[in-house]
């Protein structure tokens, strides 16, 4: 291990650091089409562009926990991303942390004034994450170095999506930023009425964005224009899921939303009981269902069709996390500590791990592994103990 002031580096093998010099350009971004969570990379926070929080990677039917990593006197919001076998991930207090997958062996590290409490992003050259300062900065993947920054004009809450060349990201100044992903230069910003928490999600052209101005946006993506919106019941700070035509998303006010975003207007709406509490979690979607966590202390499921409940799945904690669905199955934490499986069509329970700690990051799946960041600052990695 080579260490720097401010910034630690392990060196990668003469090979890999050849190969990875080789390649040409920054090219398109491991997020850059559809589906794109491969069964070895989770490159961004719903781990597509669509933010459908879907992946085609195996876990073992009883994943075992197979390393865990405490980083002090931290905590973790963001959620990790993976690619090359690595793990990136930014703390509360600063540091933003590069680690080996399989073994959680630290690779690098970059020390920053400001905290990180949302994604990154990756692509097969750089990592792409903005700072509670309101700071994006463009990392290179294999050593941590700084490639570009650029101030936006708010603290970023929500995950960067890459789109070939250009980076699309919010901030809580109400504006959408694309950026080129070469030097951080501004393409094109967009502005709505309160503040931007989200990830911006992308399909067909459009991106997605639910505002704490309570509406959805949809924006052209190529020129940053507004296309329409759709206003719901108040704000949201959540990540929308697109499938079938219709953006899926929960607000503040405790309502489930379906937008039909070729109509531009509400498919349906779960409305909440007397006293029904907030989505915090983005959801995610997969052949006809959309699963979603509830700080009313569960995981819930909708049909995407008409939006009936398909199940209720009743948890100890809030769920802030948002749920990934792997194969028939949807994995998720909860703010008791408790890491949960569960049957995409019933909600039955197949899986549990008590952390003892809570979670409001959500999982991220790569090669076998499901990795999760908890509240008392660790990382947690489960497979199969092969």
């Amino acid at each position: 291990m080579f260490c720097f002031t401010n910034h630690t580096f392990c060196a990668a093998s003469a090979f890999a650091w050849l190969s990875w010099l080789l390649l040409t350009g920054f090219g398109a971004g491991l997020c850059a089409n559809e589906p794109c969570a491969t069964v070895d990379t989770w490159p961004c926070f719903r781990g597509c562009l669509d933010g459908s929080g879907t992946s085609a990677v195996l876990l073992p039917d009883n994943p075992q926990l197979v390393w865990k990593k405490q980083f002090g006197k931290t905590a973790f919001e963001a959620t990790p991303v993976i690619a090359g076998g690595i793990i990136y991930i930014g703390d509360l207090d600063g540091t933003f942390h590069a680690m080996q997958l399989k073994s959680g062996e630290l690779l690098w590290e970059v020390k920053n004034q400001a905290g990180w409490s949302a994604a990154a992003a990756v692509t097969e050259k750089v990592v792409i994450a903005g700072d509670m300062d309101g700071v994006i900065h463009a990392f290179d993947r294999i050593d941590g170095s700084l490639i570009w920054s650029h101030h936006v004009g708010g603290e970023v809450s929500g995950g960067p999506s890459i789109l070939g060349t250009r980076v699309l990201i919010g901030a809580q100044d109400a504006t959408l930023s694309c950026l080129s992903i070469t030097d951080g230069k501004v393409q094109w910003t967009h502005s709505i009425g309160d503040q931007i928490r989200c990830t911006p999600t992308v399909a067909g052209g459009k991106v997605f964005l639910a505002g704490c101005d309570g509406k959805l946006h949809v924006i052209d993506v190529e020129h940053g224009k507004a296309i329409g919106q759709v206003s719901i019941d108040g704000p949201t700070g959540t990540t929308p899921a697109t499938a079938e035509g219709r953006a899926f998303f929960g607000s503040e006010g405790g309502a489930f939303w379906a937008i039909d975003y070729e109509k531009l207007e509400v498919a349906w709406k779960v409305v909440p009981a007397v006293g029904g509490q907030a989505y915090r979690s983005s959801a995610a979607v997969a052949e006809g269902i959309v699963v979603v966590g509830s700080r009313a202390r569960a995981v819930e499921a909708f049909a995407t069709f008409d939006g009936s409940r398909r199940w209720r799945f009743a948890t100890r904690g809030r769920v802030d996390s948002s749920p990934v669905i792997v194969g028939s199955r949807v994995f998720v934490g909860d703010t008791a500590g408790k890491i949960f499986a569960l049957d995409v069509s019933s909600g039955k329970l197949s899986w549990e791990f008590d952390a003892g700690v809570g979670f409001s990051s959500s999982p991220a799946v790569a090669a076998g592994c499901l990795v999760m960041a908890s509240e008392d600052g660790t990382i947690w990695c489960f497979s199969d103990n092969n």
